[in-house]
Order: C-alpha cells, then sequence, then structure tokens
C-alpha cells in the first residue's frame, strides 16, 4: 500500500495553490493524497493545529501530514519535520505542531530537496511538497536536517473554546474525563448552560460531549454560536450543576 500525505492549509480551493501542491507530490511519487482541510481561516495557526489534533489520531503508520498554514513564509522560521508512531509532521516553526506529541524532530535544511528556483513567497509547493514526496518514497528524516530539540509552541490555557464548527456547535478543549464532579453545568461569560445530553436534540441549549472527546455547547438544528454569542477564543468554565 502507499504511503498517504495528507495537506492541512489555509488555502482555500477557489485558487490553484492546493492544486500546485499536489501536482509536485504526484509527479515525484506514488503517495495517495488526502486533504484534511483547506478552510482553515487564513494564517491562523491556533486553528489549523488544533484540527491537526483532532484529525492526525486517525490515521496510521506511514501517513505524511503537510502542515501549511504560514505567515512567515519567506522569513528566518525554519521547516520542521518530526516522527510519532510511524508517521511523519511536516510544519512551519510557528506552533502549529503544538497539539502533537512529536519523538523526533529535524530542521528541514537540506536544499537538494526543494525545488530549484524557488520562489520565497510558496513554500508549500516549492519545498515542503518535494520534501514530502521524498520522504513518501523513502526518506528518512534524518536526512532533511539537523535535529532540534525545542521549537514554538502555542500559549494555551485550557477552558477554551478552540472551534466554531459549520453547524454552530461550539468546541471546547475540556476532556469530558478532566471533569471532577457530577452533575456538571458549563458557564461562558454570564451564561450558563446546565442541560447535558448525549443525542443533538431537545430544545435551548445544552452541552455534549462530541466526536473529539471534548466538551461541546450546542443547539438541535441551529448554531449555538449564533444563539449564545459565542468565538473561538472565548473561556469556559466547569461548575456544580
Amino acid at each position: 500500500m502507499p504511503p498517504a500525505v495528507v495537506l492541512l492549509t489555509d488555502f482555500g480551493t477557489r485558487d490553484p495553490y492546493v492544486a500546485s501542491m499536489k501536482g509536485v507530490i504526484a509527479s515525484r511519487c506514488d503517495a495517495a493524497i488526502h486533504d484534511l482541510t483547506h478552510e482553515i481561516a487564513p494564517q491562523d495557526v491556533r486553528e489549523a493545529a488544533w484540527f491537526l489534533r483532532t484529525a492526525e489520531r486517525w490515521w496510521g503508520g506511514g501517513t505524511i501530514f503537510v502542515c501549511v498554514v504560514d505567515p512567515g513564509v519567506g522569513t528566518a522560521r525554519r521547516i520542521l519535520a518530526g516522527e510519532n508512531g510511524g508517521r511523519v509532521f511536516l510544519a512551519p516553526d510557528n506552533g502549529l505542531l503544538t497539539f502533537v506529541d512529536l519523538q523526533t524532530i529535524v530542521s528541514v535544511e537540506n536544499e537538494s530537496f526543494f525545488l530549484p528556483a524557488g520562489s520565497t513567497t510558496f513554500h508549500g509547493r516549492d519545498r515542503f511538497a518535494p520534501v514530502a514526496a521524498a520522504i513518501a518514497n523513502g526518506t528518512a528524516i534524518a536526512e532533511l536536517g539537523p535535529r532540534v530539540s525545542e521549537i514554538v509552541t502555542l500559549e494555551h490555557e485550557s477552558g477554551t473554546i478552540v472551534a466554531i464548527d459549520r453547524f454552530g456547535n461550539a468546541i471546547t478543549d475540556i476532556e469530558r474525563a478532566s471533569i471532577p464532579f457530577e452533575p456538571f453545568a458549563v458557564r461562558i461569560g454570564d451564561t450558563v448552560v446546565r442541560r447535558v445530553s448525549n443525542t443533538y436534540e431537545g430544545d435551548g441549549p445544552f452541552v455534549i460531549v462530541g466526536s473529539t472527546g471534548t466538551v461541546e455547547i450546542s443547539v438541535a438544528g441551529a448554531s449555538a454560536a449564533d444563539l449564545l454569542q459565542l468565538r473561538r477564543g472565548d473561556r469556559v468554565e466547569i461548575i456544580r450543576s
């Protein structure tokens, strides 16, 4: 079975950027190319880091994640390649890998793997894509550059709305297993949501443990974010009900 290359970007699908990356990868290896998402808000590293955290666990050994949400493209920021459980993660050193537990990390500096005469504004095509193809063809990350022990990580305080999905569910980073008491409720600012449900049904706002294993605030058939004026980054408190 060929390796899988999984792309995560903020490029959207209107422009030719994603297709250009896929073309470079497909022309250099036989990997199957998949999309994690290309709808990250422009330059939103924190959202990309959470999306990667949510999805990466479902991919097995041999997967190569190519993560290009890169406000610092063309600057001195590093490109990182990290390994975990036989999987490789390529990303700029800007906090995108905050929630991934990596065993070995290198700084990608071996320019022989880059496209010749590449641009300073599109490292996704000119550096990330050919490096991903090289890894798919069997290149070890040790050949890409020197090992590093410290990388940029995002400051993060647990108890935050980390994502609003397209249904308007407000997804927090609070793991169900971390809640120390029953029954519980959720407070966001002056709003308290007390009803806890196992399904998306019933009237009014409720708390549910979603598919990521974390607490969500939801409304059946409507947007909890719109109804309660919730935004990503809002602080959430677990209280006794």
